[in-house]
């Protein structure tokens, strides 16, 4: 394992350059427009390297480790080729919105009907309910870590502690899932190096919704009996500020009368924006919370039922908080400006 995670990460720090370099001799950039927040030509097929890197330090410590759980992953491996195939086009050709939906949703259905799914939710046994619910899930996950790529180092740091966290918990009831996790989790690292801010490289579509898959799939192998009925819970929870981020861009949407394809720039990192925050200091306040969120969820697997609840009614509710404290803070900097700006005119 310790050698398959070095070796991830070794590949992942070596071809990144090599990609940035092809990127820049056929002009492969990420787009620049009023919704993102870079400028210049930053080639945008980092999740290439970090994908390719993964899949030979998994493939060589599948080959070593001869685990029984190997044969069950090619179902998930073609799903997973069906997300990164189709977000590498859309990094090349700028997909509608519908297309990506359509691939999501027939990898999501590939991983459900090999039977991958949660099973309860708060304890409660879901019964049928749980085929539409895992369905759901990996839709929502792949595109709310998607939508939070928007800044340098964001969505790669928010996924590797979420892989890390995720491997601790799988470690002890399967060795073998939680190396996946870890092998993952360094690829990711090797991709931070150059995407850290000011980034050299961006992951792209195709990288974003690999990642969000794979945090979406990997909980679904079975796992001790402890975590299996708190599992989906604890998850959210993992995942909460991307998930919530996607939540609250489907209700702004609606509320506008605006399809859910039409990208915006009112994001969480936009508005910390708004507020002040250089782009380190919302990488630095987001990982934090990330920590803390991971460090609730281990908490609330330690507890009782009682204690184990609470804490995830808790931390949800903080989340709540603290995106409702963000929104309208931004909204009155927002007002403030306009008023700051409609003043001036006036003046002139």
């Amino acid at each position: 394992m310790i050698f398959a995670i070095l070796l991830s990460f070794i590949i992942s720090v070596v071809l990144i350059p090599v990609i940035i370099v092809l990127c820049r001799k056929f002009g492969i950039y990420d787009s620049t427009n009023e919704r993102k927040v870079h400028t210049g030509n930053i080639p945008r097929l980092g999740g290439l390297g970090f994908v390719t890197a993964f899949s030979i330090a998994a493939v060589i410590y599948m080959i070593f480790i001869k685990d029984e759980s190997i044969g069950k992953l090619i179902p998930l491996i073609c799903a997973g080729i069906i997300i990164f195939g189709f977000g590498i086009l859309d990094d090349f050709l700028d997909l509608p919105g519908i297309f990506k939906l359509l691939a999501q949703s027939a990898a999501a259905l590939i991983v459900v009907f090999a039977g991958y799914r949660f099973t309860y939710f708060f304890g409660i046994e879901l019964g049928i309910f749980s085929y539409v619910l895992t369905f759901c899930w990996i839709i929502g996950i792949v595109n709310s870590y998607n939508l939070i790529d928007g800044i340098d180092g964001l969505c790669g740091s928010l996924s590797f502690i979420a892989f890390i966290t995720i491997g601790l918990f799988n470690i002890r009831s399967d060795a073998f899932i939680g190396g996946v996790c870890f092998i993952m989790a360094a690829a990711v690292l090797g991709f931070l190096v150059y995407n850290k801010p000011k980034a050299k490289i961006f992951m792209g579509d195709g990288g974003s919704q690999y990642l969000g898959f794979m945090i979406g799939i990997l909980p679904l192998f079975n796992t001790d009996t402890s975590f299996e009925h708190e599992k989906l819970a604890v998850m959210i929870l993992i995942a909460a500020i991307p998930l919530f981020d996607c939540i609250a861009a489907m209700w702004r949407r609606t509320r506008e009368h605006r399809s859910f394809f039409n990208a915006d720039k009112a994001h969480l990192h936009h508005k910390l924006m708004n507020m002040g925050y250089s782009v380190k200091g919302i990488l630095a306040l987001l990982c934090t919370i990330q920590i803390f969120l991971s460090i609730a969820a281990f908490l609330a697997c330690s507890l009782d039922t009682t204690g184990s609840y609470a804490v995830l009614v808790c931390s949800y509710t903080a989340m709540t908080i603290f995106f409702t404290i963000i929104h309208y803070t931004n909204r009155n900097v927002l007002r403030m400006r306009k008023n700051e700006e409609a003043d001036q005119n006036q003046h002139s």
